[in-house]
């Protein structure tokens, strides 16, 4: 689990299940685990309940000034790197029907809005057995994988935490309403840079300022700093390789 670094407070892990945030490649990114299973098998507690779904799409609606040109989207990828298996199928169901939702060759998928389904206690079904991961994803157009985009980040923070907070125990909920995790220092998310690169560049208002790094186990991280009023939604923090920094 990467998601977070150093200073942690105890909700954080419950919050989150996994890692939010990691190293991109290709705009893929790494997500909260998911082990779904085939509609035959064990539904696995990892995966949120259709309806807390429908709650991450009510906070991107709500906090989509974060990110204006950035369309909702969700991702799903094998967990350790493999190719995604031909006739991966993901379905909404409920014991009465069942909704298919198409999962793209990049492996993004778009969710339908449907409070019917939500209010019969529909339930998100894969039809592999373990071994994929999910997450939102949230990009504007003018991101990329070497230049990643701070509104981008306090969106889908706030969307991860609106599907993820009703699998919390009582006593979690309560903390939450005190702390907003995607607006309060006492949280640090981290973000896993690529392999070979060194360096990280914070590019806002006509400035370029070198961000401060943190290694664990030989990866490389750099704290999101979602919080920091000082740097607006359109912040990029631009990825550095050694070839680039010499040349400077």
């Amino acid at each position: 689990m990467n998601l977070f670094f150093k200073r942690i407070i105890a909700i954080s892990p419950l919050l989150f299940s996994s890692a939010l945030y990691a190293s991109e490649t290709a705009s893929e990114t790494e997500a909260i685990k998911l082990d779904a299973v085939t509609t035959s098998g064990i539904k696995d507690a990892d995966w949120k309940p259709y309806a807390s779904m429908l709650k991450g799409m009510d906070a991107y609606d709500k906090f989509k000034y974060h990110a204006p040109t950035a369309p909702l989207k969700f991702i799903i990828r094998p967990e350790k790197g493999r190719a995604l298996i031909p006739g991966l199928a993901l379905r909404i169901e409920d014991e009465g029907s069942s909704i298919a939702v198409p999962i793209a060759e990049d492996g993004t998928f778009i969710l339908p809005r449907d409070q019917a389904l939500a209010d019969k206690k529909a339930e998100m079904v894969l039809n592999q057995k373990k071994g994929y991961l999910w997450t939102a994803r949230i990009l504007s157009a003018n991101s990329s994988e070497n230049a990643w985009r701070l509104g981008d980040m306090r969106l889908q923070c706030e969307v991860m935490v609106a599907i993820n907070k009703d699998s919390l125990s009582f006593i979690a909920r309560t903390a939450l309403l005190a702390i907003d995790p995607c607006h309060s220092s006492l949280i640090h998310l981290v973000r896993e840079l690529p392999p070979k690169s060194n360096e990280l560049i914070a590019v806002y208002a006509g400035k370029r300022e070198k961000v401060e790094l943190s290694e664990d186990k030989g990866k490389i991280y750099f704290r999101i700093p979602l919080e920091n009023d000082k740097y607006p939604d359109d912040t990029f923090f631009e990825i550095q390789y050694p070839d680039q920094t010499a040349a400077k």
